[in-house]
């Protein structure tokens, strides 16, 4: 069975190495202990309050879990969410994988429950499937907010399926785990194959999740939509333009 590699967050080098080659890792330490707790503290009430699968009732809750819940609108929770997205690391790196400017996709805190099942295997990009698109275009950080163990639900992760044809499926033997302490973060790329795990115990594991893709492709997420207004008006000017808001637009409107 394959393991991810782990790589120090500092270690630029390292991590691009191993994304080339099996399009994803474990960045260590990649939230302070400091940050970690205060990002916690700062979703905790808004978590706790939702039902298990609170989001897409209507479309396939067997692919977007019964014990799960997701959140949405994430930088209405403060500014530690806005620097988690606006993270050094993942500015440096997400340019680099998708060839230009980037733009945030979408934003998630999910938490997986007890009882829950292993997700389907996909590609999140997939999500623009019709599009054609044959270069990576798609960087995803997952932070784990809580350890991720095999037995908690840490996100399964096929390394190298990102060089795979589209209609090769994965056997149990090429199957990895995302274990990592919490504070740690999941990078990886959008062609790579990948699911949310099974969780066994009596824990909720939980993983913040952000998108970034070229600034010239359509988000999956509105953040006009998912955020209030004075969220979004008191949001540092580089942020704005990360989430494809226009000074003169949005700020005007506001």
């Amino acid at each position: 069975m394959p393991e991810l590699q782990q790589v120090d967050v500092n270690d630029r080098e390292g991590i691009l190495q191993a994304l080339e080659q099996d399009g994803g890792l474990v960045i260590l330490k990649y939230l302070s202990d400091a940050r970690l707790e205060r990002v916690r503290n700062a979703l905790a009430r808004a978590i706790s309050g939702l039902p298990w699968c609170n989001t897409y009732h209507a479309y396939e809750d067997e692919f977007f879990g019964h014990k799960t819940k997701r959140l949405h609108g994430l930088l209405q929770y403060g500014a530690e969410l806005e620097a988690c997205l606006m993270h050094p690391r993942a500015l440096d790196l997400a340019p680099r994988v998708v060839g230009g400017p980037v733009i945030m996709s979408t934003g998630e805190l999910m938490a997986i429950g007890p009882e829950e099942t292993q997700q389907r295997l996909h590609r999140d990009a997939d999500s623009w499937r019709r599009s054609g698109l044959s270069k990576e275009f798609l960087f995803s950080v997952n932070i784990a907010l809580t350890d991720f163990r095999r037995e908690n639900g840490a996100t399964v992760v096929v390394p190298g399926s990102h060089h795979w044809p589209s209609d090769r499926q994965p056997n149990n033997g090429e199957l990895a785990f995302a274990e990592m302490p919490a504070g740690s973060a999941l990078a990886y790329l959008g062609n790579v194959i990948h699911s949310g795990g099974e969780n066994v115990t009596d824990e909720v594991r939980m993983g913040l999740y952000f998108g970034y893709i070229p600034s010239w492709l359509r988000p999956l997420e509105n953040p006009v939509q998912t955020h209030p207004a004075d969220t979004l008006a008191r949001l540092q000017p580089a942020t704005c333009q990360l989430l494809g808001l226009s000074e003169e637009g949005f700020v005007a409107y506001v």
